[in-house]
C-alpha cells in the first residue's frame, strides 16, 4: 500500500473548491468529468475565448474540445 503524504504547498482555488464539494460526487467518473469540465472552462477564460489557443494549451484537438463543451451543455 502506497501511503500518500501532503507537502505544505499553497493550496489552489481548484483544491479548495473539491475539498468543499467531494461529498458531493456520486463516484469517480463524476469527479473526473467536472474537474476536465472545470479546467476547460478555465483555459477558454485564459485565452479570451479563443477555442484554438485553449485547445493547444490542454493538448487536444479543437473539434475534440467544442465536443466536450457540447456534452457540457447537454448535461446540464
Amino acid at each position: 500500500m502506497v501511503k500518500l503524504t501532503r507537502t505544505k504547498k499553497s493550496i489552489s482555488t481548484l483544491d479548495m473548491y473539491y475539498e468543499e464539494h467531494i461529498d458531493n460526487f456520486v463516484d469517480l467518473k463524476t469527479y473526473l468529468s467536472e474537474v476536465e469540465a472545470h479546467c476547460i472552462k478555465k483555459m477558454i477564460e485564459r485565452n479570451d475565448g479563443n477555442m484554438t489557443q485553449a485547445a493547444i494549451q490542454l493538448g487536444i484537438h479543437r473539434s475534440i474540445l467544442y465536443r466536450k463543451l457540447n456534452g457540457f451543455d447537454k448535461k446540464k
